[in-house]
């Protein structure tokens, strides 16, 4: 009975983990010997407290500056920073930031991408960050702990991304959406980061945060899918396009519509406005909703 039980475990502990787990489900399971915390914020916010047993790595880490915007680091790149933090083939890992501003809610929903970009799916984001750990009654540690290299194998799924000449060759043929507030969807206002005012033609506006709550959790599955399935008319079935001005608004938006609500062909363009827009060939429309 011991070995059927001890077999049960190990079978449960290789499910995919479900996207969002809460504080309390961190709490009964911080010490699973499988299980990798990473803490997304910078060292100066990791070393004032952190989750006990989270190892800490900046969004820097996982992306690199190419020319006037960012992109996700090599497959190679990648897979040494994941065995570093101690990530293996069948470790479970939780992603979390501080939730120090917006920039720092959206790291965890990136780095997810980029794993999974690479062939890492057993992950999940810490519903409400640090600030929801705290709330709960969760204790912070200034330790840090020994990390033992994780032997993980990178692959690259290529279906998760789309690049310039991918969205171009999807434009009025899929439905894409833009994570960024509304006013510069419409061109009311111009990001200075931006040469020009608007959106990818054909794209609809869907704010990143329209998805949390006031507290900085996330609303529930079945009020996103109204807004998004029934409101907006998306369907999980076909490809749709995500998109932002760098990258980490977007991958919010990419993850609610393929973790939450199982769009599985959903694709990130990591580039976002800083290349569209920036450049003078590629179609923008301002000043209407579509």
């Amino acid at each position: 009975m011991i070995k059927i039980l001890m077999l049960v475990a190990v079978s449960l502990s290789l499910f995919a983990m479900e996207p969002l787990v809460n504080a309390e489900w961190l709490k009964a399971h911080l010490n699973d010997k499988d299980l990798v915390i990473v803490d997304l914020s910078s060292k100066k916010l990791y070393v004032k407290g952190h989750i006990p047993g989270a190892v800490q790595s900046g969004i820097g880490k996982w992306r690199k500056v190419n020319g006037k915007f960012a992109l996700v680091r090599s497959m190679e790149e990648i897979e040494t920073l994941m065995r570093r933090l101690g990530i293996g083939k069948e470790s479970r890992v939780v992603v979390y930031s501080h939730h120090s501003n917006s920039k720092d809610m959206l790291k965890p929903s990136y780095v997810i991408w980029a794993m999974e970009l690479y062939g890492f799916k057993n992950t999940a984001m810490l519903d409400g960050g640090l600030k929801a750990w705290r709330k709960a009654g969760g204790k912070l540690s200034k330790a840090i702990p020994a990390v033992e290299p994780g032997d993980f194998e990178a692959s690259f799924h290529p279906k998760m991304a789309v690049d310039l000449k991918g969205v171009e060759a999807r434009i009025g043929k899929v439905r894409m959406l833009d994570a960024r507030p509304a006013v510069f969807y419409f061109g009311a206002r111009k990001q200075p980061a931006l040469k020009r005012a608007g959106h990818v033609s054909g794209a609809s506006s869907y704010f990143w945060k329209y998805s949390f709550n006031d507290d900085g959790t996330m609303k529930p599955a079945a009020t996103i899918e109204a807004m998004l399935v029934d409101g907006m008319g998306l369907d999980p079935e076909k490809e749709i396009v995500t998109y932002c001005t760098g990258g980490l608004e977007t991958s919010m938006n990419y993850f609610v519509l393929h973790r939450l609500l199982g769009f599985t062909k959903a694709k990130l363009y990591d580039a976002s406005m800083k290349e569209w827009a920036n450049r003078d060939d590629t179609p923008m429309t301002k000043y209407r909703w579509e």
